[in-house]
């Protein structure tokens, strides 16, 4: 076998391989140009895609759910009236108020509050989720 024909075929079979049933990492884009296999999601309070781990503010779960450990992610908007929050059912932006405890989001069954040593957010009146803030 000549080298020509040698390397065609190692080259038709490296391309072969290369080859996937889905969109390759960064190839898909959403409506807003936010990139979802990069781990971007548009963030309606930020009015931007990003990575909720990175940008927003991590909170653990409070109870394990069938063996697994989840956690939330809320961003804030620039002057802190609007809450972003992202959980494993989905995102949901609140709406700040103020309580003699300190500020407060809420929104449609969410509750989270910012307290002197924690955040906690709420979901149908139950704490979900919760992170100790640096003192």
């Amino acid at each position: 076998m000549n080298r020509k024909v040698l390397f065609t075929m190692l080259l038709a079979g490296t391309l072969g391989a290369c080859a996937s049933n889905g969109p390759l990492t960064g190839a898909d884009r959403d409506n807003h140009g936010c990139i979802p296999s990069a781990g971007t999601t548009w963030s309606q309070v930020k009015q931007a895609c990003l990575q909720p781990w990175e940008a927003g503010i991590r909170l653990n779960q409070t109870a394990q759910t069938d063996g697994a450990q989840f956690v939330a992610y809320v961003i804030l908007s620039a002057d802190g009236t609007q809450a972003e929050v992202f959980t494993k059912g989905g995102t949901q932006v609140l709406t700040r108020s103020f309580t003699q405890d300190g500020p407060q989001w809420s929104g449609k069954k969410m509750l989270l509050k910012r307290l002197p040593a924690a955040w906690e957010l709420y979901e149908n009146g139950t704490l979900t989720y919760r992170a100790e803030q640096a003192q």
